[in-house]
């Protein structure tokens, strides 16, 4: 696999190439946090344009590095997913942290933003409306 490091805007993309495997995954996940602390850089997109699909060798240990990237303060962006990748990937993916997918590079680019995927909604205004709606409902 041959991963190529580009920094557009304030987001470093990394464009994933060739074969994943499992040998190149474990090295995939060092080279992108180095490069992402070399560029002091959080915002992430993973471009999956020029990767290949390929069996359960190296795909499971691939998908927990995406999980370790999904769990970082910035949410990474996935974007060219194929039809086989989409498929894994949401068939992996937790409800409390599933994976930002979009089309193409510069829909995965500006969600940053316009960050949503990150923010977190207050929990006293659902638990005042929730208290209010329960109470109408008792008088």
């Amino acid at each position: 696999m041959i991963l190529r490091a580009k920094q557009e805007q304030n987001v470093l993309v990394f464009e994933l190439e060739g074969t994943l495997d499992f040998e190149t995954t474990h090295q995939l996940s060092q080279t992108c946090q180095g490069l992402m602390k070399k560029n002091d850089c959080t915002k992430v997109v993973f471009d999956f344009d020029r990767l290949k699909f390929v069996g359960s060798s190296g795909i499971h240990q691939f998908i927990d590095v995406l999980k370790e990237f999904n769990g970082f303060k910035e949410k990474p962006r996935l974007c060219h997913l194929s039809v086989e990748f989409e498929k894994i990937i949401k068939a992996f993916q937790s409800a409390k942290r599933p994976f930002a997918v979009f089309t193409n590079r510069l829909e995965a680019i500006t969600s940053f933003e316009n960050d949503k995927l990150n923010a977190k909604p207050a929990p006293a205004a659902k638990t005042k409306t929730a208290k209010k709606t329960a109470r109408t409902r008792s008088n």
